[in-house]
């Protein structure tokens, strides 16, 4: 079976894994009128204002899956990327301190899939609330967390939100996975500003009215790619491998199977098994033992996150094979790093990290300044492969950047 029939069927079970969410039925929520921000939510950013999907032109096959690609949204909405690298060169200067004035500090609910091994989301909220405390913007933050299969949850978490809306001025929302959550977060963001996390692939189909302010995060195709290029450079593009997979959905379809069609495109390599771990160490152990024992003679084993791949290194070093198959992160957070410098990771699909909790920040900065026409309807940060050939320095020279706000996380 061919990668691009496996994404299709995996399409189905989002389908329907979305159609029996608890709050998939539920009703039109209000629109939080004693907002600070105000009650209209076309005034607040969530309705087309320029610079969401409107009246742009969906290419076909962005339509069959129902989101686009980067690249599509791109090409369809050539202002949006202008306004983009606009935005992105804001993010990664100086902070300019904000003019905004107000009685009261915004309050903002975090909406995060954090309860894993990976330190992203830590880092996310330390970016945005370092970048909002140098703007000298006044918040109080308030978190809402999940593992990131816990679906029925975050539903429930986002009804929470909704409920109250007129408590809320911000609510930054990493989807537990993005298609399952779809009327949910139309709900939200129809009661609530909100801004998407880990996401640039907006819904074709959104509802007039229901659009975030923005889709913040990584493209996650484009790190597949760079996996990729890496992973053939490395193996001479010969010798078999493997999938362990992240929570079934649309972030595993681009890191995993975006991965796996580009090395059957563009090498000898060939795909012999692929494992559900659903973003979990000890069932990666188990995958990684079951796909091992199966196929001996795998050269890589793909693993779709950060516990992911640290289960696929506790299986491997249990079987003396740490050097006998790649293996790669998803994110470069410093468990990973510390994993590549040690020498047991091979490389990781590394996330320039603070510049998407920057981006939060400074997103809600311009809108909180009624400068919402400068806010890209997709930011998409920076991502690039970290491997162990380069040496601590070298890794610590890019961590100086990417963790600049978030710096060591104690946990």
């Amino acid at each position: 079976m061919s990668m691009k029939t496996v994404r299709k069927q995996k399409a189905l079970v989002a389908a329907v894994l979305a159609s029996t969410m608890i709050l998939g039925a539920c009703g039109q929520a209000g629109g939080g009128e004693d907002s600070p921000q105000g009650g209209d939510t076309e005034s607040q950013g969530s309705a087309n204002d320029g610079r969401g999907v409107g009246d742009v032109a969906v290419p076909a096959a962005a339509e069959e899956r129902g989101y686009y690609h980067l690249d599509e949204w791109w090409e369809a909405a050539p202002d949006d990327q202008a306004r983009h690298d606009a935005f992105m060169q804001l993010v990664q200067a100086d902070a300019e301190a904000s003019n905004l004035e107000s009685d009261e500090p915004l309050k903002i609910a975090f909406l995060f899939p954090s309860l894993e091994l990976s330190d992203a989301w830590g880092r996310l909220g330390l970016a945005i609330t370092g970048r909002l405390d140098d703007l000298g913007i006044e918040y109080e933050t308030t978190e809402f967390l999940i593992r990131p299969d816990e679906h029925d949850r975050q539903a429930t978490q986002i009804e929470q939100i909704i409920a109250e809306a007129d408590k809320w001025d911000y609510v930054v929302v990493g989807p537990s996975e993005y298609t399952a959550q779809k009327r949910n977060l139309e709900r939200l963001a129809e009661a609530v500003p909100t801004l998407v996390q880990n996401i640039v692939n907006p819904f074709t189909d959104i509802t007039p009215g229901s659009e975030p302010i923005t889709h913040v995060g990584f493209d996650h195709s484009v790190g597949a790619q760079a996996l990729c290029e890496w992973t053939i450079e490395q193996t001479g593009g010969e010798g078999e491998f493997a999938l362990l997979r992240y929570v079934p959905g649309l972030v595993d379809e681009l890191r995993s199977d975006v991965f796996a069609e580009c090395l059957e495109e563009n090498s000898n390599m060939t795909l012999v098994g692929d494992y559900e771990a659903e973003g979990d160490t000890d069932q990666a152990y188990t995958g990684t033992n079951a796909l091992i024992g199966a196929n001996p003679d795998i050269a890589m084993l793909h693993s779709g996150s950060t516990a992911v791949s640290l289960g696929a290194l506790a299986g491997l070093r249990e079987r003396g094979m740490l050097d006998d198959v790649i293996v790669n992160g998803w994110g470069g957070g410093q468990d990973e790093l510390d994993a590549i410098i040690k020498g047991d990771l091979d490389v990781t699909a590394f996330r320039v990290n603070d510049d998407w909790g920057v981006s939060v920040a400074e997103a809600i900065r311009l809108h909180a300044e009624g400068r919402q026409d400068e806010i890209p309807y997709v930011i998409a940060a920076t991502i690039e492969t970290v491997d162990k050939s380069m040496s601590a320095e070298e890794i610590e020279a890019k961590t100086d950047y990417a963790f600049r706000y978030s710096g060591d996380i104690d946990r």
